[in-house]
């Protein structure tokens, strides 16, 4: 199952590292998991808020992966270079429409909920993100929801910038059954428990 990460200057890096380490270790397990770090474009780096450069592996391809994960970073400030940005700049946003027209499922962390809902990925759907960024989704029509990962099947959210690893251990649980979830929880020190209250009824 692929998955890829999207990354792009001024992102959280703890956002883009707590899943990719989670599903990594996956794969490393024996899991039928490949994880990509992808860009906008053929970019050669983008660097982090905090100045950790990230590599991507190739483009961004819509409907190439099963999950697309879409990270935070610098909403809230407003900065000039993080979601707040990629949102002005308007290519992530096409993009990751494409790719949900394409059947991808779309998974935010953090404030890269705020880039799924100005790609009228999330619509009036509920979905969560950063507590001073709850405002803002809902202001776009957002069922805005402060929760640590809420599920709408094709749309998966998660509030707060450690939330990155519960989701990354929520996509496992969901895709590969808790044994493996469990396995990777505990090589991580993480004391994981699937907040089963956050996916949505029927």
């Amino acid at each position: 199952m692929l998955f890829d990460i999207a990354v792009f200057d001024g992102v959280d890096e703890l956002d883009v590292v707590g899943p990719l380490e989670v599903l990594r270790r996956a794969g490393a397990l024996g899991a039928g998991v490949e994880c990509r770090l992808v860009g906008r474009d053929e970019m050669t780096s983008a660097q982090g808020a905090f100045g950790l450069t990230f590599q991507p592996q190739r483009a961004f391809e819509p409907g190439e992966a099963t999950v697309v994960v879409v990270p935070g970073g610098g909403w809230v400030a407003r900065s000039a270079a993080g979601v707040w940005a990629e949102v002005n700049r308007g290519q992530w946003p096409r993009l990751l429409a494409e790719a949900s027209r394409a059947g991808s499922v779309m998974a935010g962390v953090c404030t890269g909920s705020l880039l799924l809902a100005h790609a009228g990925v999330i619509g009036t759907r509920r979905a969560t993100t950063h507590h001073d960024a709850l405002a803002d989704l809902a202001a776009l029509g957002v069922s805005a929801v402060r929760e640590r990962v809420v599920d709408e099947g094709d749309l998966i959210t998660s509030g707060g910038v450690t939330s990155g690893i519960d989701l990354g251990l929520w996509l496992l649980s969901r895709y590969f059954g808790e044994d493996l979830t469990a396995l990777v929880a505990e090589a991580l020190e993480y004391n994981w428990s699937a907040p089963a209250a956050s996916a949505s009824p029927g």
